[in-house]
């Protein structure tokens, strides 16, 4: 009896003993399976079973705070469906997951996970450069640099980081370059988030609404046409091949107001026309002439972001998005739907997409670091052109007030 009572007992005993946690690898591949992410090679066709042949480990290697695998892919299955399991990889893994595609598959699996909120910090200033930190990420801290690509779109949804962004790209590109920096805002956010910097000599206008908005960028596109005549002149091409040192920024807080199918009355329309018209004259030509617009939505859609805009502007910051819809309008692919929820969470885009933790700056520590380098920052009160408030009832569609008036 005794015998017979230690069989049952040997079983109950044998289901207690923990399972062997199943590696990373195998979760990947498990993803795969479950997520069918391979080819059928044959069917059998009596069983109607089928052979499926699954992305297959070539390499791995492990680093202090990641791992590196590296799949080979079966004919047929296009590096860019491994964005529809990404999310898939993270929740199975628990953990941070990045991939790339050069020939092979390169899965990168983090051990520790981006911080939730990084401070920005006077060390993240290079003076004398173009160059703005994006964010940080596993490998350490991205820079866009404005004279390789002269653009940048920035959008997602509101509350998740874009106007905290474009204020720490301007509070860099002004201690970086004090004396050869002029920026243009249009703050369609009525000039809540923007207007407080007017005085700053760099900041040569804010404009608040949609008719300021056509007033100002009339004159930047006059300037446009007399940097033209200047470059013809002197057989420049590119203005980082000159001695002009100045560049010339235009930030475009909240886009789709200047959209005609958003604004309402019919006379706004023919303003945010021109608007539209002008912005995209500067992303199209303004680059090579030392002019770079930040256009910043969160409305990322084709009305808000116009396409000749969008065309010329190679790099891309999208923050956590609404839809698939979007993320495409922003990153021409879908992944910005799937950030997690956490402000300063975005997803860089130049030649390949990096998910970083752009840092955090606010309205007081922009004004402290300003007052630090008070000598280069002075009272821009004279400096500040009224804007012409002197509107016609009916502008042309493509005159602004000051053209009619």
């Amino acid at each position: 009896m005794i015998e017979w009572l230690a069989v049952p007992l040997m079983i109950a005993g044998a289901a207690l003993i923990p399972k062997k946690p199943m590696s990373d690898q195998k979760k990947i591949e498990q993803v795969f399976v479950n997520r069918k992410v391979g080819i059928i090679k044959s069917k059998d066709p009596v069983t109607k079973k089928e052979n499926i042949q699954f992305p297959k480990l070539q390499k791995k290697f492990f680093k202090d705070v990641y791992s590196t695998y590296l799949y080979s892919l079966p004919l047929g299955i296009p590096s860019e469906s491994l964005e529809l399991i990404l999310p898939a990889l993270k929740e199975a893994l628990n953990k941070e997951v990045e991939y790339e595609f050069d020939g092979l598959l390169k899965l990168r699996v983090y051990d520790i996970k981006l911080p939730e909120r990084w401070d920005y910090a006077n060390t993240l200033i290079r003076p004398g450069t173009w160059e703005v930190p994006i964010g940080k990420n596993h490998q350490g801290v991205l820079y866009h640099d404005f004279e390789k690509y002269p653009h940048l779109l920035n959008g997602g949804v509101t509350r998740f980081g874009k106007t905290v962004f474009m204020k720490q790209v301007m509070n860099t590109l002004i201690l970086n370059n004090p004396e050869h920096v002029e920026i243009y805002v249009l703050d369609l956010k009525a000039g809540l988030e923007f207007y407080k910097y007017k005085a700053l000599s760099q900041v040569k206008e804010v404009a608040c609404d949609v008719y300021e908005s056509a007033e100002l960028l009339n004159e930047i596109t006059e300037q446009l046409k007399q940097r033209e005549l200047l470059f013809r002149e002197k057989g420049y091409t590119n203005i980082a091949d000159t001695p002009i040192a100045q560049r010339t920024f235009i930030f475009v807080d909240e886009g789709a107001e200047l959209s005609p199918n958003i604004v309402k009355s019919k006379e706004a329309k023919r303003y945010a026309e021109f608007c539209q018209a002008a912005l995209s004259e500067i992303a199209r030509i303004g680059g090579g002439l030392g002019y770079r617009l930040i256009y910043a939505t969160q409305y990322p859609t084709k009305e808000a972001v116009p396409m000749q805009v969008k065309m010329n502007i190679v790099a891309r910051l999208s923050f956590v998005c609404a839809s698939q819809v979007s993320s495409r309008v922003l990153l021409d692919d879908i992944g910005a739907e799937n950030l997690p929820p956490i402000p300063g969470r975005a997803i860089y885009l130049v030649e390949k997409k990096r998910t970083v933790q752009v840092p955090y700056i606010d309205d007081k520590m922009i004004f402290e670091m300003m007052e630090a380098k008070h000598d280069a920052i002075i009272d821009a009160a004279a400096h500040r052109k009224p804007v012409n408030d002197d509107r016609p009832a009916r502008p042309g569609q493509n005159q602004t007030p000051s053209k009619n008036s």
